[in-house]
């Protein structure tokens, strides 16, 4: 046999550990991934259709984790109505595209409540788990990358390496995944996540993050001396706005709650600043219903700094029957 052969054949009997583990990744990720991503793959699956063949529904809920641990939609709307299509750790940007697919596989909801954190209107804190979870496709993040030009938090989305790691991740490279499958293994993770997975879709969208029975320690906002909203993140936020608007949909920009340790440690020029994008947002969009007001709940609704409990998220999804329904 010759050297080149020989050389070829060693090539080929090295790639076969490669391609089975990159397949593994692939199509197990259930098997080692975290407690987030059932959350994710079930928003991802429900807006596309899979799993309710289509089946339209009245009324969405679109935002962040606040939104996602803070309204339950079978307390909402008792006819099974409402689904929560947000995401924890989503920004606008997932979002938009979310409404897309939804859009696409569904009838167009009569209506949707939209709340988002503050932060989220400038500050792009998860983005790379937006891409390890394969949650966007190759077409929608360069076009998030061709907007986020010149605009604040570009750094976010089209940080130094940002192509090597979208190919990474869309092949399934085991440098992205290998440290993830070592936490997991031995055992795996398929049965907590599965059990995630299927709790989220029996309470049609809604699942918790925090699970103190009382919490107040301050938010991300009284860490900030400024509210942005010129950012990448902010651009989408009106472009999610827009295509609402585009098909008929009735608006409600609501806020989700913060404990007193964040109401009362927030800058007061920091809140202005909200206040003011808010009432842009109103002149823009005069048809839509906007809450610029931030409630405040006591500790004992939060189950961490930044999320409802239960016991809040009941309280909170009351308040919006009794003022909505």
């Amino acid at each position: 046999m010759s050297d080149k052969i020989r050389l070829v054949r060693n090539l080929i009997l090295l790639g076969f550990p490669l391609l089975f583990m990159m397949l593994f990744l692939a199509l197990k990720p259930m098997d080692y991934m975290s407690l987030e991503y059932p959350m994710w793959l079930e928003e991802k699956e429900f807006v596309t259709g899979k799993g309710d063949e289509g089946r339209g529904y009245e009324t969405l809920i679109i935002g962040d984790s606040r939104a996602k641990s803070s309204v339950l939609p079978l307390d909402l709307d008792e006819s099974g109505n409402t689904y929560n299509i947000a995401i924890g750790g989503a920004t606008p940007i997932e979002m938009y595209y979310a409404l897309d697919r939804y859009l696409k596989t569904h009838e167009a909801p009569k209506s949707a409540f939209v709340i988002f954190a503050p932060y989220h209107f400038y500050d792009i804190d998860n983005y790379n788990q937006t891409l390890y979870f394969n949650y966007l496709d190759i077409v929608q993040i360069l076009e998030v990358a061709r907007e986020a030009r010149g605009l604040y938090g570009e750094d976010k989305v089209a940080y130094k390496g940002w192509i090597t790691d979208v190919i990474s991740y869309k092949l399934r490279l085991p440098s992205k995944y290998l440290a993830a499958v070592y936490e997991a293994f031995p055992g795996g993770c398929r049965a907590e996540n599965t059990e995630r997975y299927l709790q989220v879709r029996r309470e049609q969208g809604f699942t918790l993050f925090g699970t103190d029975e009382s919490n107040n320690e301050p938010s991300y906002e009284v860490h900030e001396t400024e509210f942005k909203s010129s950012g990448i993140s902010a651009k989408y936020y009106e472009r999610l706005l827009q295509r609402l608007e585009d098909e008929g949909i009735e608006v409600t920009i609501e806020q989700a709650p913060l404990n007193p340790a964040s109401y009362d440690g927030i800058k007061p020029e920091y809140l202005q600043g909200f206040k003011e994008y808010m009432e842009t947002i109103e002149k823009k969009y005069p048809e839509f219903t906007v809450v610029r007001e931030i409630p405040r709940y006591e500790a004992e609704c939060f189950g961490d700094n930044n999320h409802l409990n239960r016991t809040g998220a009941v309280k909170y999804t009351g308040m919006l029957k009794e003022k909505y329904f």
